[in-house]
């Protein structure tokens, strides 16, 4: 008989076979979905479709009740701003309109309709990009990180608007790569108009668009699309959304109040959660003294995050999609993750961006964003949203926004390391 020592020998051959029969069956893998790759990005975005088509018969939310309101409202005659409180820029309004036109009984289906429309656009667009930019099997990236991660959001992502700015923002950064810049500055606008966060876009866009003989058309563009916000400052006080936003506390999802909620847990006194308006925050004296310094903050890394970004947009070489996405999501992480609001559906927001990311340079930072989009049903929604999580959805929502905030730190290392010339991914 075969003592452990006589057979210890064959064990690193047999790992050794194994090792390469996986790697056969990995090549062989690979090599058919790079064939049959525009079947392979199809299929895909047919399969992950159908985990929405569920959420049509989802009860309304209160995001999309409001939406309703607005509209109807606006059919009344009641303007917004100045007869009711508005929270939302003004581009906003006709998306919350057009669903309007199929009656009240069949505005909530068609608004999730819509959504459901630029969402396969999102995917179509990732897909051909990819596809574009690279021959292989990492063409698929962008449209598989995208939509593998939406069913995992669901459950509110047809009954949030937020997907048309999302779409708006990739369709900007397609054309710019395009070379449409007169178009890219109009899309910007107007999806400023729509969510505000695209204006971070602006200052590195300008200095891509000048170092390519192009700012002053892509200025023209942005000029045009943000003149009727213009004209329309002259009947209707649109600027209140930003007041309304400015009173806002610490959402409970942001990295302060999920680090100060985290605390309390642990013993830390003054912090309570609290019901305000549509959303949960964490209040009390603890919070009232970090907000301030919190606002701060949002606003110096948002700024620093932007100035470096239009630094290197000013300073590397020609940029493709893939990078320009990648130097897009450092001030975008900066605003969404130092915010002292961060809703869940600010992630439809970051998807679109780290999808097209990964299709250069380490793809780990950009994969980490619909990672962490996947850990949001774990704590929203869940029967404690509404009173306070419990400590496992607390440590899953604080690790939720380390990663981001470990995908911003990345990235600001990646865009100083290219500015020094030592940077691989640029």
């Amino acid at each position: 008989m075969n003592t452990p020592t006589e057979c210890q020998p064959n064990r690193p051959m047999l790992s050794r076979r194994a090792l390469k029969y996986f790697r056969r069956v990995a090549d062989w893998v690979i090599g058919i979905v790079t064939r049959h790759r525009f079947a392979v990005g199809y299929g895909v975005i047919a399969l992950t479709s159908l985990f929405l088509i569920p959420s049509f018969n989802a009860g309304v939310q209160g995001d999309l009740a409001l939406y309703h309101g607005i509209a109807r409202d606006l059919l009344n005659g009641e303007l917004p701003y100045r007869d009711r409180i508005l929270e939302y820029p003004p581009y906003a309004i006709p998306i919350f309109s057009l669903p309007r036109i199929f009656g009240g009984d069949g505005y909530f289906l068609a608004f999730m309709g819509m959504a459901f429309l630029a969402d396969a656009i999102i995917k179509m667009l990732l897909l051909v990009i990819g596809l574009r930019r690279s021959t292989t099997a990492r063409g698929l990236l962008p449209v598989l990180s995208y939509s593998l991660a939406v069913p995992f959001i669901h459950f509110f992502y047809l009954q949030r608007y937020d997907v048309w700015p999302a779409l708006i923002c990739l369709l900007a950064l397609w054309l710019f790569s395009s070379r449409r810049p007169l178009l890219c500055g109009l899309a910007i606008a107007v999806g400023i108009g729509a969510k505000v966060y695209p204006a971070v876009f602006v200052p590195p866009l300008f200095a891509l668009a000048v170092r390519q003989g192009k700012g002053r058309r892509f200025v023209a563009g942005l000029v045009a699309g943000l003149l009727p916000v213009v004209l329309l400052s002259l009947v209707l006080p649109w600027w209140r959304f930003a007041q309304f936003q400015g009173a806002r506390g610490l959402q409970c999802e942001s990295f302060y109040a999920s680090l100060l909620w985290f605390g309390s847990l642990l013993g830390l006194p003054g912090v309570t959660w609290a019901s305000a308006r549509a959303w949960q925050e964490v209040q009390g004296p603890s919070a009232l003294a970090v907000l301030p310094w919190a606002r701060a903050l949002s606003v110096a890394m948002v700024c620093a995050s932007t100035a470096l970004a239009t630094w290197a947009a000013a300073r590397v070489e020609t940029l493709s999609v893939s990078k320009t996405a990648r130097l897009l999501l450092l001030p975008l992480l900066a605003f969404v993750i130092f915010n002292v609001v961060l809703s869940p559906q600010f992630m439809i927001w970051l998807l679109p961006l780290a999808a097209l990311g990964s299709l250069d340079g380490n793809p780990s930072a950009m994969l980490a964003i619909p990672l962490a989009t996947a850990l949001t049903p774990i704590f929203f929604p869940c029967p404690e949203y509404s009173t306070g999580l419990n400590p496992w959805e607390t440590i899953i929502l604080l690790l939720r926004n380390l990663m981001l905030i470990g995908t911003w730190t990345m990235l600001t290392a990646e865009v100083i390391s290219a500015l020094r010339g030592k940077s691989r991914a640029w």
